[in-house]
């Protein structure tokens, strides 16, 4: 039977202000405003992008993590990007108020230079399976992205 990965702080309070930065610096160059991180057990960051045509631009919903075993270019034998499946409250969230906003999962390198972009469709549509870890032997259900539907960005 599946189970969740307990909440793990130390990794969280080591993690996040990294990546949310590394984010962050992407959106400040990219024409993103109004950018918030602020903590709210949910979205990791909601901003608007610099849109000369609308009123009122739509949200872009972040949520980051760093994926520590990746360092250098990706293994060409990864053929997929795993994304937890606790991720899914997200999902639920997106979908049911924030529909026509865009929401966007960013796996960054250890060191934040590089990231995948995966929209959440890519995310809701993909499929679940469990998954064994290191943190995990007995298996924790995780969505499963193939590469060819994320973008690799580089972040600097």
């Amino acid at each position: 039977m599946s189970t969740t990965k307990p909440f793990d702080y130390d990794l969280y309070q080591k993690s996040d202000p990294i990546a949310k930065e590394a984010m962050i610096n992407w959106l400040d160059k990219n024409n993103f405003i109004n950018i918030n991180q602020k903590e709210t057990m949910s979205f990791d960051i909601v901003c608007n992008k610099l849109e000369t045509d609308l009123d009122d631009p739509i949200k872009h919903f972040y949520e980051v993590e760093i994926k520590y075993g990746w360092r250098g270019d990706w293994p060409p034998s990864w053929k997929e990007i795993r994304i937890p499946y606790r991720k899914s409250k997200l999902i639920d969230r997106w979908t049911s108020q924030f529909i026509y906003d865009n929401l966007t999962f960013v796996v960054f390198r250890k060191d934040c230079k590089q990231a995948w972009h995966i929209p959440g469709e890519v995310v809701a549509n993909s499929s679940v399976r469990e998954t064994p870890n290191r943190k995990m032997k007995e298996g924790e259900l995780f969505y499963h992205i193939k590469t060819k539907d994320a973008t690799l960005v580089k972040m600097e």
